[in-house]
Parts: C-alpha cells; structure tokens; sequence
C-alpha cells in the first residue's frame, strides 16, 4: 500500500523547476497537469534522478523526451546541440541538481529539512521510470517554448 505525500513538498518542487527554466533557459515553463502516477504511463529519453533524505526519504526525477533535453540543454550552456552528448547528458544533471537544490532552500524555509544526493542519469530509447510500491509518487507535467517534460516528486516522511 503507497503512502501519501505531503502536498507541503510539493509546492517548492513546481516553483524551482519554474525558477530554474526561467533563470537558467530563458523560458517559461508552465505547469499542465499534476497527477499521480499510474504504470507505464510515460515514456522518455533522458531523466535525471536524485535521491533525497531527511525528514523524508524519496526521490526526484527530472524526465525529457530527447528533443526537449537536447534543446533545454543547449539553451541552459549557450551552446547549439543537436543529438545527446555527454555534454547535453550533464547538463541534465545539472539541471536536475539545481532543481533539487532549489526545492531543498525553499523547504529549508517551511521548516523541512532535506539532504540530496548526486544526480544519476539514465538515457534511453522509450523507457519508463519505475517507483517504488510503497511510495506514492506525483507526476508534474510541464510545456514550455523547448517542449514538454516532466517532473516526479516521490517522498515518504520517515
């Protein structure tokens, strides 16, 4: 049985992915459809997946077709790419870790404490990002001028 998540935790994750396409892309990044994740439901490129600890254990992925993280990417280095690279693979790292970073300074400010840890990345043809079965996990869904992406926020309070 999935336990549920704090919606306190997931307020800071939409406003740093928000902050960071703003700052660190140039873009708007507007939030479309928040929902919690079923099975094999989408389907992407590349992720960068970052766990965390503290006062809850759980993990953030940053999900893009590869299209959308060729051109995130390009736009977040000031450098044109058009295929994945290792260049383009950490920049999705780095943005994965910014976010997260992010997101820790703003529950900081609510009272949460949080430890992250190193952003993995997987790249991939079509893979789905598996979830642990007893752990709820919300899917936030963005668009923006570089395309669609999306955002998995999955904590559990310890």
């Amino acid at each position: 049985m999935k336990s549920g998540l704090n919606v306190d935790y997931i307020n800071p994750f939409i406003e740093a992915v928000v902050n960071t396409f703003k700052t660190m892309c140039s873009v708007e990044a507007q939030r479309e459809r928040i929902f919690l994740k079923g099975d094999g439901e989408e389907r992407y490129g590349v992720t960068g997946i970052i766990g965390l600890g503290g006062e809850a254990t759980g993990a953030v992925v940053l999900n893009f077709p590869e299209e959308v993280a060729i051109k995130s990417v390009s736009s977040f280095v000031g450098e044109g790419y058009d295929s994945i690279n290792s260049d383009v693979v950490d920049g999705v790292g780095e943005l994965t870790n910014i976010i997260a970073g992010d997101a820790k300074n703003r529950l900081l400010q609510k009272g949460y404490s949080f430890d992250i840890g190193l952003p993995k990345i997987v790249v991939g043809r079509n893979y789905v990002t598996a979830q642990s079965s007893s752990i709820a996990c919300i899917v936030i869904q963005f668009s923006s001028d570089l395309g669609s992406f999306a955002l998995e926020v999955s904590l559990k309070k310890n």
